[in-house]
C-alpha cells in the first residue's frame, strides 16, 4: 500500500502505545490510498498534510520521518527540595546518568520561582511537602505563569490518592521517595524525549488539515495520566492554540478523564457532588479490584479539522444525571470544591456536552488564527 509521495496531500500513519510508566512513541510513517482503511486499529492516528517540504522524508515510505534533532547543549533541570540530603541525591541520580545535563538545585519553592525567571528550564523536579508554599502551590503556579512546563513530583508515597493528587494537580509524573533511584531518571528521560518529538514534529503538524486519534485504556490512572501527557504534546504540537488555551483545554480533558475514572467507570461518588475527594478516592480504590469495575474501560478521541477540535470522553458506568451540574457555571470557586472541576471545563471549552446517559462528554474548541497562536507560544 506505500505510493509514490505527493507533495500537495500525504496521509501520514502514526502509532501511539500507551502503557504504564512509558511515552508515545511514533511508529515509522507510509503513505496510503485515503480510500483504503484496512489494517488500522484504535491506536492509529490519520494525519492529512498539505503541502510541506518534501525533505523532511528522506525515502519513498517515508519511513523515520520524524527525527529527533541533535542538542548541541543537554537539558536544563530545575531541583526544588527542602532536604539538602535529597537534593544532593536527586542531583547525584541525574548527572551521574547524563553527565551532559544540568541540575540547578533550590531549597524552597519561592527561590525555585526566582530561577524559572532568570533561566529556560526543560523539566521541574519538586518535593510535595515543603514549608511556606508546598509543592501543589509551586506546581500550581508553574501551570499559571509558566503553560507548559513539564513538572515531576516527589512524593513521600505511592499509593492511588497520591496518583490521583498528581494526575489532577498537572503533573506529568510522581516518583515516591523510595524509588526514585530507580524511576527518577526514566521519568526525566520520558518527559525530555517528548519535548524533543514536538520540537521535530512540529514542522509536520503544523500543516495538519484533519486529525483524528482514538484511544481505548484501561481503568488505571499511569494510563490516565501518560494519555493526558500525549493530548499536551499533541497541542503543543499543532501549534494551532494559544498557550493559555492548550493549558485550559489540558485541565478540561484531565477533569474529564478523572471523572470517567472515578465517576464513570468506577461509580466512585456516582451522584455528582455528594462525597469529599479523600471519600470517593478510597471508594474508587475498593472498587478497582471488583471484576464488575475493573474491567472496563475509558475512550477518548479526538478530532481536528480547520474549524474546531473536539475530545470525546466515554465510560462504561451506568452514568449520571448531568442536569445537577448544569448550573455549575463561572470561574472556579474556592468555597465549593467539589464543583470546580466542571467549572474549570466549562470554561475551558466553546461548547460543552453530555449523552442521554451521563456516560459520554462531548468538548468542542474553535480554532484560533495560527499566527497569533504561534506568536503567543514562543513568548
Amino acid at each position: 500500500m506505500t505510493e509514490t509521495l505527493n507533495c500537495e496531500q500525504q496521509i501520514i500513519r502514526i502509532c501511539a502505545f500507551l502503557h504504564p510508566g512509558d511515552r508515545y512513541y511514533w511508529g515509522s510513517c507510509a503513505v496510503n490510498d485515503p480510500v483504503r482503511r484496512s489494517g488500522l486499529n484504535d491506536h492509529t492516528d490519520i494525519v492529512i498534510i498539505q503541502s510541506f517540504e518534501s525533505a523532511l522524508l528522506p525515502d519513498a515510505t517515508g519511513e523515520h520521518v520524524l527525527r529527533v534533532p541533535d542538542h548541541t547543549h543537554g537539558p536544563m533541570i530545575l531541583l526544588v527540595d527542602d532536604s539538602a540530603t535529597d537534593r544532593t541525591r536527586g542531583c547525584g541520580l541525574i548527572t551521574g546518568r547524563h553527565a551532559e545535563w544540568t541540575v540547578i538545585e533550590v531549597a524552597c519553592a519561592e527561590d525555585g520561582l526566582e530561577k524559572l525567571n532568570e533561566h529556560h528550564f526543560d523539566a521541574v523536579v519538586s518535593d510535595i511537602v515543603m514549608p511556606n508554599m508546598d509543592g501543589r502551590e509551586f506546581l500550581r503556579t508553574i501551570n499559571q505563569q509558566y503553560a507548559g512546563l513539564p513538572v515531576v513530583l516527589i512524593t513521600a508515597q505511592g499509593n492511588d490518592k497520591i496518583a490521583a493528587e498528581c494526575v489532577e494537580l498537572g503533573a506529568v509524573n510522581y516518583v515516591p521517595k523510595r524509588r526514585m533511584a530507580e524511576d527518577l531518571v526514566p521519568a526525566l528521560e520520558e518527559v525530555i524525549t517528548a519535548q524533543r518529538e514536538v520540537v521535530s514534529t512540529r514542522r509536520v503538524l503544523q500543516h495538519v488539515v484533519q486529525n483524528l486519534c482514538e484511544f481505548e485504556i484501561q481503568n488505571d490512572l499511569d494510563q490516565v495520566r501518560s494519555l493526558i501527557n500525549f493530548v499536551r504534546d499533541r497541542l503543543s504540537g499543532f501549534e494551532r492554540f494559544t498557550a493559555t488555551e492548550i493549558q485550559a483545554m489540558i485541565t478540561a480533558v484531565r477533569e474529564s478523564l478523572l471523572n470517567a475514572y472515578f465517576h464513570g467507570n468506577l461509580e466512585a461518588n456516582s451522584r455528582p457532588l455528594e462525597h469529599t475527594r479523600d471519600e470517593y478516592v478510597a471508594q474508587a480504590a475498593r472498587h478497582r479490584s471488583e471484576p464488575l469495575y475493573s474491567d472496563r474501560r475509558i475512550r477518548l478521541e479526538i478530532k481536528l479539522n480547520p474549524v474546531e477540535i473536539t475530545f470525546r470522553i466515554s465510560d462504561q458506568g451506568r452514568g449520571f444525571e448531568h442536569a445537577v451540574v448544569a448550573d455549575l457555571t463561572g470561574p472556579p470557586d474556592d468555597r465549593f470544591l467539589a464543583g470546580n472541576g466542571f467549572r474549570q471545563i466549562q470554561q475551558a471549552m466553546d461548547s460543552v456536552m453530555f449523552n442521554e446517559s451521563g456516560n459520554m462528554i462531548i468538548l468542542a474548541k474553535s480554532v484560533c488564527d495560527r499566527q497569533v497562536a504561534a506568536a503567543d507560544t514562543n513568548q
